[in-house]
């Protein structure tokens, strides 16, 4: 079984001294009182006094500052109203420690924001918080291939994604049909947001069975991502993974409006995210001086 940690006594320390003053090594010492060394070279760092290591002296060094109480930080003011206004925007407690350091603000960890989530005077904004985890999806036995023809395809409504790999910037629209005739009728618009399309990579969804006219449409190369492929449009995959926290799978999008996707857009696309350094896609797309069209 483990050995608990129990902090150095005085014993201890007039052990280390006696040891090192004998120019015995921090491995001997260790051994010696069943101590790591990283244990025995962190007291004497922390303890000694002008370079010298004395027991008395450490000891008191060590009470004074167990008895130091570590007390958590509190919000309070400008600065909570502020973590309440970006919570409730759907901010991650990562999200807003990293906002604040990048425009200088004083910092507030994260940790701190879970604590007063987790409090009874935060509790009205744990809905904001993303879910839990993803569960492991069941290995699908069948996956269909696109080969320039119209299959079968879905007939509910559904929403389509497009998202810039440089800034994550997202634009989407609701279809109110899944299919082939409704895709090619919609992306094609998208050429008019003021984004630089190069290329466009997709899934293999039948949705995309006429994609020689969308392409034709569009002037724009388009790619399909291999199938069980995922991370060949990982960006993609991600940024619908986080416009799931406002529509779930299995949503019935019929029952949903356009200005409800374009709120649920507008956030994402002013949200910070780790990987930009904690700017914004829309602070990203702004910096190109693309004039882009809502």
């Amino acid at each position: 079984m483990p050995r608990t940690y129990e902090h150095l006594n005085r014993y201890e320390r007039e052990v280390i001294a006696q040891m090192l003053k004998e120019k015995y090594s921090l491995s001997q010492i260790g051994r010696r009182l069943g101590r790591s060394p990283s244990t025995i070279w962190r007291e004497f760092r922390r303890n000694r006094v002008r370079g010298r290591y004395y027991p008395r002296p450490a000891n008191g060094l060590a009470q004074s500052r167990l008895q130091l109480a570590r007390k958590p930080q509190k919000v309070m003011g400008a600065s909570k109203e502020q973590m309440e206004t970006l919570l409730a925007k759907y901010w991650s407690p990562e999200q807003i420690e990293g906002r604040r350091k990048l425009e200088g603000d004083p910092p507030i960890s994260r940790m701190t924001i879970y604590r007063y989530l987790y409090s009874p005077r935060g509790a009205g904004y744990r809905k904001y918080l993303r879910g839990p985890g993803k569960k492991k999806r069941a290995t699908r036995k069948s996956h269909s291939r696109i080969h320039n023809i119209q299959g079968q395809t879905r007939k509910e409504a559904c929403v389509v994604t497009l998202v810039d790999r440089a800034t994550r910037y997202l634009i989407a629209d609701l279809l109110p049909r899944c299919n082939a005739e409704s895709v090619n009728r919609s992306v094609p618009q998208f050429a008019d947001s003021g984004l630089p399309f190069k290329t466009v990579t997709v899934d293999n969804g039948m949705e995309f069975a006429s994609h020689a006219k969308l392409q034709k449409k569009m002037a724009t190369p388009i790619f399909f991502a291999e199938g069980r492929n995922p991370w060949q449009r990982e960006t993609n995959e991600n940024t619908n993974g986080l416009l799931r926290q406002f529509f779930p799978k299995k949503t019935d999008f019929a029952a949903h409006s356009s200005a409800q996707l374009s709120w649920a857009v507008e956030l994402l696309n002013n949200r910070p995210r780790k990987c930009l350094e904690y700017r914004t896609p829309k602070e990203m797309m702004d910096s190109f001086g693309f004039a882009l069209v809502s």
